[in-house]
């Protein structure tokens, strides 16, 4: 059992958590700050604190004035079942990372589903189109509607930290003939090149992705404007099918994952669906 047991130490939780940052691109840029669990119906946002800033007076000090604090609510659960059958392997002819290997492509499964569905939900509710004009999309247009974008985030109001940008594999692959010439002969620009990545630009942490809805391009965020919170509703674990526990092969990872997730501050979400 030795191929199991180091697995079982470890815990499958930890491998899950490692795997979804990784993968998901929500999971890793997302805001955390919520109230409640997904394993029951909604989880509450705390968006907003307006309190009133005044001089101080001598002998008065300042007036108590009432803020406007407020919460949203969030009922988008979502839960994703595992059930992965380990099949064709003996405990004594197993590779030692097997059922550590295809819990991860389980998991990695979950990850783009998240992807999926969040990035959807952020392009239909949460985003304000920053217009692109139709032309062929060239570096030069493409640095440029990034900076439209940096722009409808300041006028926003957006914090500069945290802000991310996510775009499809062909505005990643101009951006970094732009990123080029932006750092030319420099140390950053040869890791740029040579890593096949751009990493950060304009105030964004740059991601690539397939998963934007069609039609869209890029959607330049700030972690405060979308809210994800998740948990293992039934912890992943190795269970053997016929009681027995003598082959990997009888043996099924089983779990339920679960998440409340949306957009809190749709200011602060802005979307390009040109095709510059």
């Amino acid at each position: 059992m030795s191929a199991i047991l180091p697995r079982k130490v470890t815990g499958y939780s930890d491998i899950s958590e490692q795997v979804l940052y990784e993968q998901s691109i929500i999971r890793s840029i997302s805001n955390l700050d919520v109230q409640g669990s997904p394993g029951t119906t909604a989880v509450s946002v705390f968006v907003n604190v307006l309190a009133t800033v005044a001089s101080y007076v001598p002998g008065t000090g300042v007036s108590k004035t009432q803020d406007t604090s407020a919460y949203v609510v969030l009922a988008n659960l979502k839960e994703i079942a595992v059930n992965e059958i380990l099949d064709g392997y003996t405990v004594e002819t197993a590779p030692a990372d097997i059922i550590a290997s295809r819990f991860e492509g389980a998991v990695g499964g979950i990850a783009e589903s998240i992807d999926t569905v969040c990035l959807a939900d952020i392009v239909t509710n949460g985003t304000e189109l920053v217009a692109a004009a139709g032309a062929t999309p060239t570096a030069l247009l493409m640095y440029t509607k990034i900076l439209a974008l940096k722009e409808a985030l300041d006028n926003a109001k957006a914090p500069r930290m945290g802000r991310s940008l996510i775009m499809d594999p062909t505005r990643e692959a101009l951006l970094l003939d732009t990123a080029s010439k932006l750092v030319l002969n420099t140390d950053r620009g040869d890791k740029i090149l040579m890593d096949g990545w751009i990493g950060k630009v304009a105030g964004f942490d740059v991601y690539s992705t397939t998963l934007i809805p069609a039609a869209n391009n890029m959607i330049a965020m700030q972690k405060r404007g979308f809210a994800f919170k998740d948990n293992w509703k039934i912890e992943p674990r190795l269970q053997s099918l016929d009681g027995s526990g003598t082959f990997i092969g009888d043996s099924a990872i089983q779990a339920r994952y679960a998440y409340n997730y949306g957009v809190v501050r749709a200011t602060l979400i802005q979307t390009d669906n040109g095709r510059a």
